[in-house]
């Protein structure tokens, strides 16, 4: 009897989410690409003398009150079964593997190596596994979609974080105090601080200071400039100061953008650097657009590449920026322009 009613109780509860689920996507679609202003994460007062905001002091069982985007979320004082939905860097930087992650970051070749045993469950944009969800019992739930996210805290607490709210360090303090890991939080810090002055040394013996770069994209249809945001721009502008030039620190870094959609007519104005360093967007005919844009006149008279300055910088290895990733692509960059040297 008792078999018989936990499967029905997993059966109205798989049913229940699914519904809200389909509700939730059939809301609003723009929510996914363009989520609203938050505030940020903190750790909500706990009272104890056990009245609203009491923490629970049961051990294992403890909770504590956690303030996110999405309101006030009742949290285990230590997680131990997490579902990260984009947020899987930041974990495995301070040595947690969640038991389920989205699909989307297992292609990242620098998470390949701690990637592996995290069970996936699903893409967060074309549909999350929300079956799958629920049979890995988890504890936490840690989210950056918001159409799914009245669906995921019915299966368990959720916490919703909007991407690119934090940078890597921003990211490593914040999971440090939702995981527990404070001391692993200050000792990754400490060994990224060196990581940066290393690398800064070195590449400044290359790149020097008083020399632009510009990042240039191209995919299949279109092509972008990038910012400091994404695609190397955080490692490239921020951490190893690196200069943009003018028009690309003004309207595309100074606005907050991750990258800036341009007409090919632009590029010479765009990318009047010294360095370019070059991403493509291989699928669908990326590559080969690519090939036609680097071979056309527009190209060949850009500074850069008639002083054989441009870089490749792959897509999968400088797309992501989470702690974990930009740690290896301190290392990978210095690589890249390492191998000019000899």
């Amino acid at each position: 009897m008792k078999a018989q009613q936990k499967l029905w109780m997993t059966s109205l509860l798989l049913l229940a989410v699914v519904l809200l689920a389909a509700c939730g996507n059939n809301s609003s679609d723009a929510n996914t690409s363009s989520p609203s202003p938050s505030p940020s994460a903190t750790v909500a007062p706990t009272d104890t003398t056990g009245g609203s905001n009491a923490a629970s002091n049961s051990g294992e069982n403890a909770t504590r009150e956690f303030e996110h985007g999405k309101g006030v979320t009742v949290i285990p004082v230590n997680p131990e079964r997490i579902v990260a939905i984009q947020y899987t860097g930041a974990m495995l930087a301070l040595g947690v593997k969640p038991v389920g992650a989205d699909n989307e970051w297992a292609k990242y070749p620098l998470l390949e190596q701690e990637w592996a045993g995290i069970e996936h469950v699903g893409d967060p944009w074309t549909g999350l596994n929300l079956e799958k969800i629920v049979e890995l019992n988890p504890d936490l739930i840690v989210t950056h979609v918001e159409d799914t996210y009245e669906a995921l805290s019915k299966i368990a607490p959720t916490i919703w974080i909007p991407w690119l709210q934090y940078d890597p360090p921003g990211q490593i303090a914040l999971f440090g105090d939702i995981l527990g890991k404070q001391a692993e939080a200050a000792a990754w810090q400490k060994q990224f601080d060196a990581k940066v002055a290393e690398t800064k040394q070195t590449v400044g013996s290359i790149i020097g200071e008083d020399k632009t770069v510009t990042i240039f994209n191209i995919r299949p249809a279109n092509q972008f400039i990038y910012g400091n945001k994404a695609m190397g721009g955080y490692v490239i502008y921020d951490l190893l100061g690196l200069k943009a030039p003018e028009i690309v620190q003004q309207e595309v870094i100074d606005k907050g953008l991750g990258q800036l959609e341009i007409s090919l007519e632009l590029l010479p104005q765009y990318a009047n650097s010294d360095y370019v360093f070059l991403s493509v967007l291989a699928n669908d005919g990326g590559t080969e657009r690519a090939a036609e844009v680097t071979e056309g006149a527009i190209w060949k008279n850009l500074p850069a590449s008639g002083n054989n300055r441009v870089f490749d910088l792959n897509w999968d290895t400088y797309f992501t920026t989470d702690p974990l990733s930009t740690m290896k692509q301190l290392d990978a960059f210095a690589e890249l322009l390492q191998a000019t040297q000899q």
